[in-house]
C-alpha cells in the first residue's frame, strides 16, 4: 500500500507540471504576433502573452521539481540508510539527476522564448532571410518545453516513489535487538 503523503507530492508536482505544459501551450500559441515593425534601424517588437506564460511555466516547473527533492531529502534522511548497493536507491538517484537535468532544459527553453516575446528593440540580423532581416522565435520552443516539463516530472515522481520504495524496505534497529534477545515480533 502506498503511504498517502507519497500520493500527495506525487499528485501536486504532476499538477505543476501539467500546469506547466498547458502553459507553454498557449505561449506557443500566442508568440506568433511578436514583431511590430522595423523603425529604419531596430526591430521593434511588443511583449505578447507567451512571455507570461513562459515565466509562469518555468516557475511552476522548478517549485515542482523542488518539491520532489525536498521530500525526497526530508523522508529519506529521517530513515536509516542501507547499504551503498541498494539498487532500488541508486536508480532512485540516478532518475533524480535525470529529472534535474530534463527540468533544466525546459526552464531554459521556457525562458528563452519568453524573452523572445518581450517588448524590446533588436538589431536586425545579417545574413537572415526574412523581412528586413528581424527575426522571431522559430516554432516549437514552447512545445519542446512541454513535453521536457512532462517527461522531468515523470521522472521525477519515479524517482521519488523508487527512493521512498527503498526507504520503506528498511527493518528498524529496535526489531532486529528484540530477535536476537529472544523476543520475537508477534505479526
Amino acid at each position: 500500500m502506498v503511504e498517502k503523503h507519497v500520493v500527495v507530492i506525487c499528485a501536486a508536482v504532476g499538477a505543476l507540471a501539467l500546469a506547466a505544459a498547458v502553459l507553454g501551450i498557449i505561449g506557443e500559441a500566442t508568440k506568433s504576433r511578436s514583431f511590430v515593425r522595423y523603425d529604419g534601424v531596430n526591430c521593434v517588437y511588443r511583449r505578447t502573452p507567451a512571455f507570461d506564460c513562459g515565466i509562469a511555466a518555468a516557475a511552476s516547473l522548478l517549485t515542482g521539481q523542488a518539491i520532489l527533492t525536498a521530500a525526497t531529502g526530508c523522508w529519506d534522511g529521517c530513515r536509516q540508510r542501507r547499504s551503498s548497493s541498494d539498487h532500488g536507491r541508486v536508480g532512485g538517484y540516478f532518475a533524480s539527476i535525470l529529472s534535474w537535468f530534463l527540468t533544466i532544459l525546459s526552464t531554459c527553453a521556457f525562458l528563452a522564448g519568453a524573452l523572445r516575446n518581450d517588448s524590446a528593440e533588436r538589431r536586425p540580423k545579417e545574413g537572415v532571410a526574412s523581412y528586413y532581416q528581424c527575426t522571431v522565435l522559430v516554432a516549437g520552443v514552447f512545445a519542446g518545453a512541454s513535453f521536457l516539463s512532462i517527461a522531468a516530472a515523470a521522472v521525477g515522481i519515479a524517482s521519488y516513489v523508487a527512493t521512498e520504495g527503498a526507504a520503506s524496505t528498511v527493518v528498524s534497529p529496535s526489531a532486529e535487538l528484540r530477535v536476537v534477545l529472544g523476543q520475537p515480533q508477534q505479526l
